[in-house]
């Protein structure tokens, strides 16, 4: 299975960490993610956010989706479903993009655009991980029992 490894009856998955203090508010990420996924350097098709912390200058902090599951479990179309390695996808002819998924989302990073006919998620293409200069943003194992 790629991106995930069997360890003594364990999965391992790569997920995204975020290191708090260390975002510069640059919004590589947020590029690169727009350009990985719609070829364009639009920030809001991103499938992350920067938040901004005013009045406090220079203090940011990425948001990124914790494939936490609730997202699927909401879709009232069943266009949501879960890779073998622990990520999340849109299925772009069934997604109606009714939005129910948006509020489900603890971090807040399931979104709409204009452009689009269905919702953004986060399918842990790490391009946000591999771009990032501070180390705010890295990618990292975690174990996983297989039957999670």
């Amino acid at each position: 299975m790629q991106g995930s490894r069997a360890f003594e009856g364990m999965m391992e998955r790569k997920r995204i960490k975020i290191a708090k203090g260390k975002c510069s508010g640059c919004r590589l990420c947020l590029q690169i993610c727009a350009i990985a996924h719609y070829h364009e350097t639009n920030p809001k098709k991103a499938a992350l956010r920067i938040e901004a912390h005013f009045p406090q200058p220079g203090v940011y902090k990425p948001k990124v989706c914790v494939q936490c599951g609730k997202c699927m479990e909401v879709c009232p179309e069943g266009a949501i479903s879960r890779r073998d390695d622990g990520a999340y996808l849109v299925d772009f002819e069934k997604c109606t993009n009714c939005g129910a998924c948006i509020p489900a989302c603890k971090p807040g990073v399931i979104f709409q655009h204009r452009d689009l006919d269905h919702v953004i998620i986060c399918d842990s293409c790490f391009k946000c991980t591999d771009l990032c200069n501070t180390g705010a943003i890295t990618m990292f194992i975690q174990p996983a029992k297989e039957s999670s």
